[in-house]
This record gives C-alpha cells, sequence and structure tokens, in this order.
C-alpha cells in the first residue's frame, strides 16, 4: 500500500528521483529546539522519500535519528521503516517501500533480517499484501503502537512469555473472545498473535505440539478449539462449529480443503487424537469439533477451565441455596392443599424416593418428579417449595427465567441447556439430589406462539421446545411455580407428573394465619379479620410487616381498629390494581 503523502516542505529535485540534499535546501530547513517522536518521525518521513538511502540522507537526518535511537531503542533503518509503516496505517510490502524510497527492491531487501526485527520486538506482524500482480509479503504495525509514539512514549509490548499452563489458556482466551467481536481486528493477524505467543510459552505441553505442526492454520484451529473448551467444558455447547470455523478462515483452497478434511475425519488434529467429532446422543456430528480425552489430559493436565461463556453454570451455583440454610416457617393451608403438599414432601423424602424411582425405571417409565405448583398470589407456592426443600434435605437450585433471556439469535437456548446439563451435574456429584426450581415460571410455559413473525416469540417458541424436550428426560425432581394456568401450554401440562393447586385460605385457615403473624391478638380478633377480609397468606404478611413497622416508629402496637384500616388500605390497593388492567 503506498504512503499517501502530503506535499514535502523541501524541494524536491527535478531530476534523478530523490530528493535534493544541496546546502540552499539544507539552509532553508531549520530544526526543532526540542524533538518529540512525531517531530523526529516526520522529518525523517520527508526526507526518506526519494532518497535511495544515499549518505546524504543518513547525514541529513542523523540528529533526529540520534533522538530515536535513544527514545525507541531501535537501529536507524528499523525508524525508517516505522516512519513508513506509520504513515501507510496498512500493510507494507518490500515494494511499497523501496517504491517510496526510489530504490530497487532488493536494495531494500539488504536490511529485511533488521527490518524483522520489529517483528521480534513485537512492534509489528508479517502480513500479506495483495494488488493486481499477486500476493506479496509485507508488514504492519501492531495495534498499539502508534498511540504510544503520539504520546510521545516508546511502544512496550504486553508480556507473552513465561506463562504457566492456567496463565496461558487464560490470556489466549481473552484475546480471542476481546478480537472476535471487534470489527477492526483481523483473523490473520490473530493467527500470527497466536503463533508468536505458542512459540515464547514452548516450554508448555500444549504449545510444543503447536508448534510441531507446519501449517499455520491448523496450529491456530487447535489454539481455537482449546478456548472453546475454555468457555463451555462441560456443557452441551461445548464444540467447535464448522459455522464459527467458515466465519474466521478465509475462502480460499487450503482452508477449504482443511473444512473438507473435518468433515470427513482425514484432518490432521484429528488424526494425532487431539480433536474428534462431538458425539450427540451416540452419533457423530461431523460439523462440531471438541477436545479428545488425549488432548485435556496430555496437554492440558494442569489447566482449569474458566466456562466463562457458560453463564447460567455460574448464575446457577450462585443462586444454589443449601437446604440447612432455608429457615423453618409455619405454613397454614386448606385441608385438601395440606394433604397434597404432606403426600409431595413424603414421596420426595430421601428415604420414598430412590425406591420409587427405581421401581418406575423398572416398569419402563420416566423416574423423574416434575411438579406444577399454580394458585393466586400470595398462596404460599414459593415458600412451600422451600419447606419441601427443608425437610427433605435437598439443595435448591433456582433459576431466574428472565436471565436466561439473551438478544442474541441462540443464545437463550443455549442458556437454557446450560440450565439442565448443570443441574444433571449437580444430581451426580451431590449425596442428595437437588430440586431445580423454576420460580414465577408463567412467561416460559404458557402456549406457544403459532404463526411466529418476531424474533422474540421465536426464541421463546425455542427455550419452550428445549424445557419439553428436558423434562421428558429428567431424571431428577423439577418444581415450577405460576400464578396462571388458563394459559398453560397442553404439553407441558402433560409433563408435569403432579400439579398442586393452590386455594386461597378458608376462614379457619386465615385465622390460624393472623394468630401466626399477630401473636399478640385473641383468637376472636383474628377470626373477626378472617372473617371480615379474604386475603391471602401474603397480604396477611404484608399487614403484619406494616403493623410492626409502625411499632418501631412509635413504640406500640397497632389496635384492632387500626389493623382493619391497614386491610382497607389493602384492599384499596388491589382495586387500583384492578382498574388499570391488573389481576389480584
Amino acid at each position: 500500500m503506498a504512503i499517501r503523502k502530503k506535499p514535502a516542505r523541501r524541494l524536491k529535485s527535478e531530476i534523478g528521483g530523490h530528493g535534493d540534499f544541496s546546502e540552499e535546501t539544507m539552509d532553508k530547513y531549520k530544526e526543532p529546539d526540542i524533538w518529540t517522536v512525531i517531530t523526529a518521525l516526520d522529518r525523517i518521513l520527508d526526507m526518506a522519500q526519494h532518497s535511495q538511502l544515499s549518505d546524504e540522507f543518513w547525514e541529513s537526518v542523523k540528529n533526529p535519528l540520534a533522538f530515536l535511537n535513544k527514545e525507541l531503542d531501535l537501529t536507524n533503518i528499523q525508524i525508517v521503516a516505522l516512519a513508513m509503516l506509520v504513515e501507510s496505517g496498512e500493510p507494507m510490502s518490500w515494494k511499497d517501500m523501496s517504491d517510496y524510497l526510489g530504490c530497487s527492491r532488493l536494495s531494500v531487501m539488504v536490511y529485511s533480517e533488521e527490518i524483522e526485527g520489529l517483528v521480534t520486538k513485537r512492534w509489528a506482524v508479517r502480513k500479506d499484501v495483495r494488488d493486481l500482480y499477486g500476493v506479496h509479503e509485507g508488514l504492519v504495525l501492531v495495534r498499539g503502537v502508534v498511540t504510544a509514539l503520539r504520546h510521545n512514549k516508546s511502544f512496550v509490548p504486553e508480556k507473552i512469555d513465561g506463562f504457566t499452563e492456567q496463565q496461558f489458556v487464560d490470556r489466549l482466551e481473552r484475546h480471542v473472545g476481546k478480537n472476535i467481536n471487534d470489527p477492526r481486528a483481523s483473523f490473520e493477524d490473530d493467527e500470527e498473535w497466536m503463533l508468536e505467543f505458542a512459540k515464547a510459552n514452548s516450554h508448555l505441553p500444549l504449545c510444543r505440539e503447536v508448534l510441531r505442526f507446519n501449517n499455520i492454520h491448523v496450529q491456530s484451529l487447535l489454539l481455537l478449539i482449546v478456548v472453546d473448551y475454555a468457555q463451555w467444558e462441560g456443557s452441551d455447547s461445548e464444540g467447535l462449529t464448522l459455522q464459527a470455523i467458515d466465519s474466521l478462515y478465509p475462502d480460499e483452497y487450503e482452508c477449504d480443503f482443511m473444512r473438507e478434511e473435518l468433515t470427513k475425519g482425514t484432518h490432521p488434529l484429528i488424526q494425532c487424537g487431539y480433536v474428534e467429532h462431538k458425539c450427540d446422543e451416540g452419533q457423530a456430528d461431523t460439523n462440531q469439533y471438541m477436545l479428545t480425552r488425549k488432548a485435556k489430559t496430555e496437554l492440558l493436565s494442569a489447566y482449569t477451565p474458566s466456562h466463562s461463556r457458560c453463564r447460567n453454570m455460574k448464575s446457577a451455583d450462585r443462586f444454589l441455596k443449601g437446604h440447612a440454610t432455608i429457615k423453618e416457617k409455619s405454613l397454614f393451608f386448606n385441608i385438601s392443599d395440606q394433604k397434597q403438599i404432606d403426600r409431595l414432601t413424603q414421596l420426595l423424602s430421601t428415604e420414598s424416593l430412590p425406591t420409587i424411582q427405581k421401581r418406575l425405571e423398572e416398569q419402563g417409565m420416566r423416574k423423574g418428579f416434575a411438579c406444577l405448583f399454580y394458585g393466586a398470589p400470595g398462596t404460599g407456592k414459593t415458600e412451600t417449595v422451600l419447606q419441601i426443600a427443608r425437610q427433605t434435605g435437598r439443595d435448591l437450585m433456582q433459576v431466574d427465567i428472565a436471565g436466561l433471556r439473551d438478544k442474541w439469535v441462540g443464545e437463550s437456548e443455549k442458556n437454557i441447556k446450560e440450565v439442565f446439563t448443570h443441574y444433571r451435574r449437580l444430581c451426580h456429584t451431590s449425596e442428595v439430589m437437588p430440586i431445580l426450581f423454576f420460580n414465577e415460571a408463567d412467561a416460559i410455559i404458557n402456549k406457544r406462539t403459532e404463526n411466529v413473525e418476531h424474533s422474540v416469540d421465536k426464541m421463546d417458541n425455542a427455550m419452550q421446545n428445549i424445557i419439553l424436550q428436558e423434562i421428558e428426560a429428567l431424571d431428577g425432581i423439577l418444581i415450577a411455580t405460576t400464578n396462571l394456568t388458563s394459559n398453560l401450554d397442553k404439553a407441558f401440562e402433560r409433563r408435569f407428573l403432579y400439579k398442586m393447586e393452590f386455594h386461597k385460605p378458608n376462614t379457619e385457615v386465615k385465622t390460624k394465619i393472623w394468630r401466626s403473624m399477630l401473636k399478640d391478638i385473641s383468637a376472636d380478633d383474628a377470626h373477626q379479620l378472617a372473617s371480615h377480609f379474604d386475603f391471602s397468606g401474603g397480604q396477611i404478611e404484608n399487614i403484619a410487616r406494616k403493623r410492626t413497622v409502625d411499632y418501631i416508629l412509635s413504640g406500640k402496637f397497632a389496635s384492632l381498629g387500626e389493623i382493619e384500616d391497614y386491610c382497607r388500605a389493602e384492599l384499596l390497593v388491589n382495586k387500583n390494581a384492578r382498574r388499570i388492567g391488573f389481576t389480584s
């Protein structure tokens, strides 16, 4: 790429094609009192054009060169090459440099080893330059060089040597993850960077094997599959897809042949036992590639995957509530509701469930327990799940359905798969099988949209299909709660083994709830409140909290009349809510 140079400040020779270094011309030029990196490079660039690197040229720039030698720790010819590369802003071939300097290509290539010292110093990377006449070897500055020079500083490359196995893959993952989403980044540059990074850490088993291959595409592909392993290890999403490979590698014969070798299973990485086709339910997926056990044990034995893309594996751990941390709470239900809750609690006990699941399996039936709790808000659905977990000694993996949605195509589906994958792992590693809890699951178990047009509807339908498949294959315990059942998808209805409706408490039960929440009131007062106000347990708890707040502020408990005022205010809130379109 030729340098688009501004008009020179000095005179150009009419004959000869190179700069005029006469005393008259030099006298017109006045050097600054204080050099900066940019002014020194600019002076050298001016004088270098058509100079043929003559003795007169070197003499004319001895002062800025001396300044830059000291500031940048570069040789004279490296500084000249640097000035041209900064001005170009794009890769330059040896021909581009020779055209600018007004000399033969061979004259510049005499200095090739010294100029390529910029690559060794990691100021530049090799990059091919394409033009009408073909492809030529070239150089381009790495990101950050120009910024450093602009601030009158020498460029200090990042440290890339002396890494441990963990540090190497973590750094590789950050670099690839950052650049893959940067439209300014070039995958060719990434390949060069990965190769230099591997060379700088050749003491590591992974890097030794990478360098054993003599094709940069093979080398970079192995490292990309390592990154995929780091991000997705143990999840349904582990495996680099052919689609991802297509988006990165150029559309040329060598890379097309690589793609063909991958799908056929004849690629060098597959042949040497480091990469394999992903196996999905016993079937090899020839369009998805992952590290083999051999690669993980021989090349990455000291590495622990970051799971950086498995966001919901992390969130699942964050929301894993230990059964011992759940506080005991007295709950009161209508007799029919209480019987259902007691029966389910007994079925899910550590004494009963293993036997029940074994016998179901012997009968060829699904052994998973999927339960749906439905009913009006405040009827105790969520708290019942917590108390069942506490009583059965089972930890609770609570999932935020809204948090699984992702704006990127396919990511929401991956997220929901990750939840079930991680839950299965917990079932295998936990002494007591935990409960997978989808609280307020209305949005994800409602009727699927037909004739979908919007991407959001497509995403919801895809997530629902995955959940239906997972419930079908469930070996553990899933409990979902919802306030609405009128819009429940029939496919979900069939898959929930137990469907328990939570009714609003009758007068007798409400009396017990009032007495449990307001321990200082009499049985008659509690019965009066229960008779006059058709409240759920959640509403009664709200009123109890308001009374406690007033006690903290005033130092005295509210009377029965004041409690009834609280109740009427609660009713007013509900009326207003209904008036603007919400159901109570």
